[in-house]
């Protein structure tokens, strides 16, 4: 893939998410801005996050640098930086998200910034930075290569860093190509040996689940073999990886039992 194609795929993907933040925006009506100003708040209180919250209490975050990298409009890293963090950073390619991330710390008087970036791009101004980086969940699939993707958080973190992914299993997105349970159309599963580039033609509101004619954004399928090799090619050392069947990504597998839906790993960078 040439380097002009994944750079029109990584500003195609930033319109795209300018686009679907303004409609969670409008879903949301204000709730973060609300409770972030009460010192208690945090996002991370779904099902799901009941494992995390389990590895994170095993973490020592006093006097530490943390980041997230995407971190979205910063909701969660601010609910991380609530553990005892000294500083956090968040990284993400959207204009809008950072403009609610930067709103979201200034309401919560937490020591945290944000910075609008592709995150391939990000400076050595911060090599050897990060005591810590969260990856949560829909962040690997808008990198086409991983290993371009983890050598960034390879150099952010210092030595002995650590990492910590919590993840939509490659599983749950066999069905995110049209795949229908009550048609049992087989022939809109992804395939899990096809890397993509996908699309959401009908555009990216998770939140408020509107229908809207979407910029053209591009996803891609990594097996879990790929995550891993790419994670220990950059030299982490992986301590921890277990897999859930806890449904994360807003689709249809929430209906699936006794299937790998999500995953969590920790490692450290040797």
């Amino acid at each position: 893939m040439s380097s002009d194609n994944v750079d029109y795929m990584f500003e195609s993907n930033r319109i795209a998410w300018n686009q679907a933040l303004e409609y969670h925006k409008k879903a949301r009506r204000n709730s973060l801005q609300i409770g972030f100003e009460k010192p208690d708040f945090t996002t991370l209180n779904r099902d799901c996050d009941k494992v995390l919250l389990d590895k994170l209490g095993k973490i020592d975050f006093n006097g530490k640098n943390i980041s997230q990298i995407p971190c979205n409009n910063g909701r969660e890293l601010l609910s991380l930086m609530k553990l005892g963090a000294k500083e956090a950073i968040g990284f993400d390619i959207s204009d809008t998200a950072i403009l609610e991330a930067k709103q979201l710390a200034e309401i919560s008087k937490l020591n945290a910034k944000f910075v609008r970036t592709n995150i391939l791009k990000i400076g050595d101004h911060y090599a050897d930075y990060f005591d810590f980086i969260y990856i949560s969940e829909g962040s690997l699939q808008w990198f086409p290569d991983l290993k371009n993707y983890f050598n960034v958080i390879s150099k952010l973190l210092k030595k002995n860093g650590q990492i910590l992914i919590f993840e939509i299993h490659p599983f749950a997105y066999f069905f995110e190509n049209g795949f229908d349970f009550k048609k049992q159309n087989f022939d809109k599963l992804t395939s899990y040996f096809k890397k993509g580039p996908y699309n959401y033609a009908t555009g990216l509101d998770y939140i408020g689940g509107v229908k809207y004619e979407a910029q053209e954004c591009f996803w891609f399928m990594h097996k879990l073999s790929d995550i891993i090799k790419a994670i220990l090619q950059v030299g982490i050392e992986i301590q921890e990886f277990e897999e859930y069947n806890l449904e994360m990504a807003n689709n249809q597998t929430a209906k699936l039992k006794g299937f790998p839906l999500s995953y969590l790993l920790i490692g450290k960078k040797k």
